[in-house]
């Protein structure tokens, strides 16, 4: 017994002395990132980018690196430096959809959140020319983000995150590299979601709530590498950081999304 006793004491003594690493936030948004527009933390040899899309103007500062196209200063882009090594992905980046709280909260039909969601990708496909992402998504109704830790499925969610931020997106990637190993969205379900019928609102306007495709296009340009634009004169831009209710615009990529999208994947 004393033996044993010791042994225990011994294994004990080194236990504790063994440092505890850092785990990642596992909170999908802490208090401390609001306010904030982008957190990039690295963990061992991976890197994760949080972007954070709020309602109205919070007047956030232009990213460095913005290439305004030569032809139009109402057209540009900037890239966040990831991007998916699509000869891993022969069929397109494959992504999963949970559109469980959408059904339930906003009497939206499972059909048409994955069709919005799915249109929404295949928007910034149509842009490069490439199979970019997979055509059939996957529904999953207990898919949840990877806020903590890659799990390495893409998902596209619904989550409490707090009041004034519309979605986030969370996007990991090797530091060394580049390459996105996972890529998920959150929708705030504080706030009413719709799916605007015919695409662009030219008959139909959402009253008091986003726009499915409109806010999913934007956060794919993210999934896709590209940075958000803060300044004014790219306000008609997908990529322009802020979104408002009822807003419908930015469903249609513009020239200068299409131009980063392709600056990425098509050189």
């Amino acid at each position: 017994m004393k033996l044993e006793a010791g042994v225990l004491a011994i294994l004990l003594v080194l236990a504790l002395s063994v440092p505890v690493l850092a785990s990642p936030q596992e909170e999908p948004f802490p208090a401390s990132w609001m306010g904030k527009h982008k957190m990039v933390d690295r963990f061992g040899n991976l890197t994760r980018v949080v972007l954070v899309r709020y309602v109205g103007e919070e007047r956030f500062s232009e990213p460095s690196g913005v290439v305004t196209l030569p032809d139009n200063e109402n057209q540009a882009y900037a890239l966040l430096g990831c991007f998916w090594n699509l000869s891993n992905y022969p069929a397109g980046v494959p992504y999963l959809i949970n559109p469980s709280t959408a059904v339930k909260s906003y009497g939206l039909k499972e059909e048409e959140v994955v069709a919005a969601i799915r249109r929404a990708f295949e928007n910034w496909d149509e842009a490069v020319g490439v199979e970019l992402y997979n055509d059939s998504p996957r529904v999953n109704l207990r898919a949840k983000a990877s806020t903590g830790w890659p799990d390495r499925r893409n998902v596209v969610t619904w989550g409490r995150l707090r009041k004034g931020v519309v979605a986030v997106t969370y996007l990991w990637y090797l530091t060394d590299t580049g390459e996105l190993v996972d890529a998920d969205i959150v929708f705030n379900s504080y706030y009413r979601w719709g799916i605007d019928p015919d695409g662009e609102g030219s008959d139909y306007q959402l009253t008091g709530a986003f726009d499915l495709q409109d806010i999913a296009t934007h956060e794919v340009g993210h999934f896709t590498g590209l940075d958000d634009l803060y300044n004014d004169n790219y306000w008609a831009m997908t990529m322009y950081g802020y979104a408002d209710f009822g807003e419908t615009y930015k469903i249609s990529l513009e020239r200068g999304d299409v131009a980063g999208a392709r600056a990425i994947y098509c050189n």
